[in-house]
């Protein structure tokens, strides 16, 4: 697969720079010459600002654009001289992905500008491949529900009015294929949550990381209640972060299920959940008196049906962390993981903070 990226934008406040630039550049790209005042409209792969031209533009409306953009790479390069080098400091690394400074010699610029054509285009095939395999994803897991129904709804006629009639033998059989149908049913479930992150750009906005906390709970109240787990809550749970809140919750609640599954044959989960904060991040662990991950498994777990138990130990498909390291990812958030074999384990997302 080749995608051509090879469309440039130049945004110079010094017509003369900018003409001699872009008829230097236009040997080898397509270049388009657009006035510093002028917004991001239009596509383009790289963007080449100098510092008048990155003041005129505003931080906000690069990040913006780059925002529409991901989660492939739009890379800016700005060209400055040296005593504007304070001026544009700021900018420096948050929207800004390549500095040169004036003069510039030809081959360093067009070396920079091969690098940063090359990310975009890498950024874009594999931004690529993942939509396609996220569709097909989506695709078979939906073909599949149609017959799953089918196979559902039959054994439930069978075991509803026609159970009596079969021998031990029989019966045992039927509750194997209505265990399978449920178990394909989560399988199918999981997939699609999987493949859907990404697919929408992440909501960031402000809320109360103990509401997230809480729906999490909420949401898993009967599966605590079967369990009979004791979970508590400490810390400080009146800061508000800056995330999707859908995405975070769904991090929560595959962490809980784990933390209250991964236990000991009969030792009560016990589980509690701490939250601090410290600028720019909110700190949100949830620790378990488990059975643990040895330290040569605790990276593998992470990956999609990484599991290191029998499903007839522990139920479950394999994707819960997956899930929750892809949904920490697109929301920049960061995940992570502490555990003693035999002593439980901690896992800990944190995520940006609202001064």
């Amino acid at each position: 697969m080749t995608v051509n990226t090879n469309r440039i934008l130049l945004l110079l406040e010094h017509p003369a720079n900018c003409r001699l630039l872009g008829q230097w550049l236009g040997e080898r790209y397509e270049v388009v010459i657009c006035n510093p005042s002028d917004g991001l409209d239009g596509p383009f792969d790289l963007a080449i600002l100098d510092g008048l031209g990155l003041e005129k533009q505003g931080e906000a409306a690069l990040v913006d654009r780059k925002r529409v953009e991901e989660p492939v790479f739009l890379p800016y390069l700005l060209v400055a001289s040296r005593r504007d080098v304070g001026m544009v400091t700021r900018h420096l690394w948050r929207t800004v992905d390549e500095l040169l400074l004036a003069p510039v010699q030809k081959v360093e610029l067009q070396a920079r500008v091969e690098i940063l054509l090359r990310t975009r285009r890498l950024s874009l095939e594999l931004s690529l491949r993942n939509t396609d395999l996220e569709a097909l994803v989506r695709a078979v897991t939906h073909e599949l529900r149609g017959p799953l129904r089918a196979i559902s709804g039959f054994t439930h006629i069978l075991v509803e009015e026609h159970a009596a009639r079969l021998d031990e033998q029989g019966r045992k059989d039927l509750e194997r294929i209505v265990s399978s149908a449920n178990d394909m049913s989560k399988l199918i479930h999981s997939l699609l949550s999987f493949a859907r992150i990404g697919a929408e750009p992440a909501m960031l906005e402000p809320i109360p990381v103990e509401t997230v906390i809480r729906g999490s709970l909420h949401r898993l109240a009967s599966e605590i209640e079967a369990q009979q787990a004791e979970v508590t809550m400490e810390g400080d749970l009146s800061p508000t972060v800056r995330t999707d809140p859908v995405l975070l919750q769904m991090i929560l609640t595959n962490l809980l299920t784990n933390a209250i599954k991964f236990i000991a044959p009969g030792v009560r989960p016990r589980v509690t959940i701490t939250v601090s904060c410290a600028a720019p991040w909110c700190h949100i662990a949830i620790r378990d008196n488990g059975i643990g991950i040895a330290p040569q498994d605790q990276a593998r777990i992470f990956r999609p049906f990484g599991r290191l138990h029998s499903v007839d130990d522990y139920p479950g498909v394999g994707l819960g962390l997956a899930t929750a390291q892809k949904a920490a990812l697109w929301i920049g958030a960061r995940l992570g993981m502490e555990s003693v074999p035999g002593q439980g384990s901690t896992f800990w997302v944190e995520v940006e903070a609202v001064p």
